[in-house]
């Protein structure tokens, strides 16, 4: 008679309390991916700071040596196509640049298109020091690599194109051909630009750029 006799009232809500105590308890532990992100991300930093030795004996702040290297692939450019590229501000890109052409590193010359404008590209100057700290930090690199045993040196090879196709779509986007200027013969010529002379627009980010563009220190 008592089998199913009915438990105190509180003996349900204390029940339903407990069940809903376990569904907010604890965070689920953190996925495979999680701590593959983890480390990885460690990893480019120690990394990145680790290579940067060379640099700093030339002076040349991460956003310094990344100027360099977008003008390098992409120059000359006007100064808004760079701070496009570099996904930072005009002001920034500015106070970066003077910094650059007092050093000898970036000449500015008038574009042959608008007068009122100018471009920017390397000066021999910045082109070997661009090119020395590359070789240095590649070559401190390599070093290291050929300490390695050779199964984890191919175990690194491996995944070097899945590593590329990370940057490519963490990395800001970079200038497109038809917005930089291209030099046929002794003369310099321009493709038609799209008038950066401001902060790049969020609603026309270049080509894998995140929308807006975030200051640095020059």
């Amino acid at each position: 008679m008592n089998a199913h006799r009915h438990a105190p009232a509180g003996a349900h809500e204390g029940g339903a309390q407990g069940r809903g105590a376990a569904a907010a308890g604890p965070s689920a532990p953190p996925s495979d991916h999680d701590e593959v992100a983890t480390r990885l991300r460690t990893a480019v930093l120690r990394l990145a700071h680790g290579l940067r030795a060379p640099a700093e004996r030339h002076d040349l702040t991460p956003s310094r040596l990344t100027a360099l290297g977008v003008l390098s692939a992409h120059g000359p450019l006007r100064i808004g196509d760079l701070a496009r590229g570099m996904s930072i501000t005009m002001p920034s890109a500015s106070r970066l640049v003077d910094i650059l052409v007092a050093a000898d590193l970036v000449s500015r010359r008038p574009d042959p298109h608008d007068q009122r404008a100018c471009l920017l590209e390397l000066t021999p100057a910045g082109t070997a020091v661009l090119d020395s700290v590359r070789r240095e930090s590649t070559q401190a690199l390599a070093t290291r690599l050929a300490a390695l045993p050779e199964d984890q040196l191919a175990a690194l090879a491996a995944v070097l194109p899945q590593l590329d196709t990370l940057a490519g779509q963490l990395t800001p986007g970079e200038p497109q051909p038809h917005e930089r200027a291209t030099t046929v013969g002794n003369r310099s010529t321009a493709a038609p630009h799209r008038g950066v002379t401001s902060p790049a627009d969020p609603a026309d980010p270049l080509p894998g750029k995140p929308h807006g563009g975030a200051s640095t220190t020059a």
